[in-house]
């Protein structure tokens, strides 16, 4: 037993063959750092709401289609139903950037109006204050730890007061740790929902604005509320006017520790909560795992195409005594207490790429919550079991080695190729196709980044003014930026396409149809560049657009001269604008459009849109000093073609990802095909010093050599053909809006691997056609 776990020698062998050492090191450290990251973003994302231990008896009420129901309808459900405990309605991301004064400075924050039933519900920690009495006044306020830091710097804010507006002045009585992993974004302040006409005015009165508020139940022990959906349905259809008129056909109980990774069918449906994405999950756990098996196949090739070098040593300790067993067993070791030094390797390699990963991600990767007893047994059977699979086959080979035959030099490496070939072929074919997969998303995103949306968005910049203090200020402030020398036009509007306006859903003729409206004055209408198709010179102060989209809902022919404005009113039509996008060309259908162009005055903008000459970005800097100047606040305003490139910042993040783990792979197939092409070579020495003694010019051998290599080359890219066409036409069909899979994708990804595969093995191939025949004859 001494003798297998002596590993002077195996460390000697090391220091003797440094590149060796370096590649395999170099291969099992990445690798394994990556596994690290991605674990522990993986076992974040899945642990979402599952610290609650009434998590299992948690639901959110939904449509099926969007996630989200209407402010009170939970109050409704607990008063009917005695199989629910308790509700909280909580409303996220509606009163996010609202001004907020502290002394002469205005601040923004991001408001979360929610029941005090809410720590029940969900397990947000408090650094102060008690969970039960947290939000016992009406008029308490829980903030997060880093507006704490933020509003109040070092002062104690338990106590203190915030002045929300001249309705609603809060006082801190808690303050929470920054929320994570939870389907509850992270907000600054937290207050009661009774508050909700201070900063929502009447806008969810008589159920409305439904499907902005998450409502959740708390079913009691040993009941099933979700058995009653159907009967909660025919409920609804009472009172609930959006069961009423049809807009919504089902009632589902989301289960909470299922909604964050829940898959809505409507185009809005999660834009109040947290969503996971479980496919990208799938993505990056199988790319991991991927690039942990290119380093151990890599350790396999290395080592076996050492195998000269140590099966003297091996054969040296059986005439010593030592069983097959025995050396079988120190082989294995040996490859575990490589893997063991390449994971702490890997470990400071995750700390060290901890943020960048974090920023990637777009979430915080904390390490050291991973150091848990549990986890360092799992760590501990992942060393073993890597190391293990990285030890078989060279075990296996080298342990086999008769010493006799190496006594007598008569040893040679008769091996076969099968396994070798086999993972040639499997780590080009896996490069070809994350090669692939990374141009297609290239090609993919510019695409939609790129494609027409039916209105203008170049060197348009749009302002929210929403966070100015009232109307007045935005025309103000619209006039000051008028006599820039940077800016052609500024228009006033109430929503942009890409920003969204106003949804209305309505009853028209006994259908059931929903709309976007926005609102905007005639300069709005022109740097848009809406396209009309049909004008009617209808004069008045609002004039009605409609789009051809919501022509067809209507039924409405073509020279129609009016149209019933929100299903009631009889309006005159003043033309037919050509349909144009809503957000970002995802979505799957066009809704039904009408754009009302009027005068200034008869609005309340919620957007100052700015069209400029000249540099843009020398614009921008222009209007952003005239806006912190007169509004004392940071400038947030966006190009509408930069809101569009971010609005894809989940396919960016893919395809940065796959491409990062791409160019991973391809360095770590090179070095596999380095120590690959070795071995192949070692393999085939007495072969290449035949063909030359019998006349073959290095020429010849040089080309047969290559050719050989390559052979494996085209055989993995035939293979990756239908792998690629099946991956990526299915990733494509989640879009609307795409591009076609061209031949040359696969060609270009096909032939990209061929020539860092020649590259790398001419080198060793011009080696071996040069040698001189005669040592390859004698050393075998």
């Amino acid at each position: 037993m001494n003798n297998v776990l002596n590993f002077k020698s195996f460390f000697s062998f090391l220091g003797r063959n440094k590149g060796y050492t370096a590649i395999d090191l170099f291969g099992l450290s990445v690798s394994l750092m990556f596994v690290i990251l991605i674990a522990t973003y993986v076992v974040g994302e899945l642990s979402t709401d599952r610290g609650n231990e009434n998590a299992a008896r948690i639901y959110a009420v939904s449509d099926g289609e969007d996630i989200g129901s209407a402010y009170q309808i939970g109050y409704r459900l607990e008063e009917r139903y005695p199989e629910i405990e308790k509700v909280c309605h909580v409303l996220c991301r509606i009163f996010d950037n609202t001004l907020i004064q502290r002394g002469n400075e205005t601040l923004t924050a991001n408001l979360m109006l929610a029941d005090t039933t809410f720590f029940d519900f969900f397990n947000v920690p408090l650094i102060q204050g008690n969970r039960e009495q947290a939000l016992a006044a009406r008029n308490y306020a829980v903030i997060s730890e880093s507006f704490a830091n933020k509003f109040f710097g070092k002062e104690d804010p338990m106590g203190k007061t915030i002045r929300i507006n001249d309705e609603l002045t809060l006082v801190v009585n808690g303050v929470m740790e920054n929320i994570r992993h939870s389907v509850i974004p992270d907000q600054d302040i937290l207050f009661r929902v009774e508050n909700i006409k201070a900063v929502g005015q009447n806008m969810f009165d008589d159920y409305n604005s439904a499907g902005v508020v998450n409502v959740f139940v708390m079913e009691r022990k040993g009941t099933d509320i979700a058995s009653k959906s159907e009967e909660v349905r025919d409920w609804f259809k009472t009172f609930f006017w959006m069961y009423e008129r049809g807009f919504s056909t089902e009632v589902v109980f989301i289960p909470l520790n299922k909604l964050y990774f829940w898959e809505p069918e409507g185009s809005f449906g999660a834009v109040t909560i947290e969503k996971g994405d479980w496919k990208f999950v799938v993505i990056l756990l199988s790319v991991g795992l991927l690039i942990l098996l290119f380093a151990v196949i890599n350790y396999i090739n290395l080592t076996v195409a050492q195998t000269g070098f140590r099966v003297k040593e091996m054969a040296t300790r059986r005439l010593l005594g030592s069983s097959r067993k025995e050396l079988f067993t120190r082989l294995i070791m040996e490859s575990t207490l490589l893997t063991a030094i390449s994971f702490i390797v890997g470990l400071f390699l995750a700390f060290f790429f901890a943020s960048y990963a974090g920023d990637l991600l777009q979430k915080k990767i904390e390490i050291t919550e991973m150091i848990t007893p549990v986890s360092g047994i799992i760590v501990i059977c992942l060393i073993v079991l890597v190391g293990f699979i990285a030890g078989l086959l060279p075990a296996i080979v080298i342990s086999n080695a008769k010493p006799i035959e190496v006594v007598r030099g008569t040893f040679r490496k008769q091996t076969k190729m099968v396994f070798s070939k086999f993972f040639i072929i499997f780590q080009n074919l896996i490069t070809i196709c994350l090669v692939a997969a990374s141009l297609t998303m290239f090609l993919q995103i510019r695409y939609l980044i790129n494609a027409p949306l039916g209105y203008n968005t170049v060197n348009v910049l749009d302002i929210y003014a929403r966070e100015l203090p009232d109307q007045k200020s935005s025309y103000t402030l619209a006039n000051e930026l008028e006599q820039l020398a940077c800016v052609s036009r500024v228009g006033l509007a109430e929503g942009t396409p890409f920003t969204m306006g106003m949804n209305f859903s309505g009853r028209y003729d006994n259908k059931s149809i929903s709309s976007q409206e926005f609102r905007g004055d005639q300069t709005y209408f022109d740097i848009l560049g809406f396209k009309i198709l049909r004008d009617n010179h209808v004069a008045g102060s609002v004039k009605y657009y409609l789009s051809e989209e919501f022509m067809k809902a209507l039924e409405l022919p073509e020279d129609a001269a009016s149209f019933k404005h929100r299903a009631a009113f009889d309006t005159p039509l003043a033309g037919i604008v050509q349909d144009f996008q809503m957000n970002n060309i995802l979505m799957q259908k066009l809704p039904g459009l009408v754009i009302l162009c009027s005068n200034r005055e008869d609005m309340n903008p919620r957007n100052i849109i700015v069209e400029v000459k000249g540099d843009p970005f020398a614009a921008r800097k222009e209007i952003e000093i005239v806006y912190e100047k007169y509004t004392g606040m940071e400038f947030m305003g966006m190009f509408i073609n930069e809101q569009v490139e971010r609005s894809f910042a989940a396919q960016q993040r893919t395809l940065k990802i796959v491409s990062i783990f791409a160019m991973i792979a391809i360095l770590i197939s090179l070095l596999g095909l380095l120590a690959m092409s070795t071995y192949f070579i070692q393999q085939r020495s007495s072969e290449i010093a035949v063909r030359k003694v019998f006349g073959s010019t290095n020429a010849q051998v040089l080309v047969r050599l290559v050719k050989a290599f390559l052979t494996y080359v085209a055989i993995a890219f035939i293979i990756a053909i239908p792998v690629i066409w099946y991956f990526m036409n299915g990733w494509l069909s989640d879009y609307s809006y795409r591009i076609e899979l061209s031949p040359w994708i696969y060609a270009a990804a096909g032939l990209f691997c061929l020539f860092i595969s020649f590259f790398t093995v001419l080198v060793q191939s011009y080696q071996a056609a040069t040698s001189n025949p005669v040592n390859n004859i004698k050393d075998n």
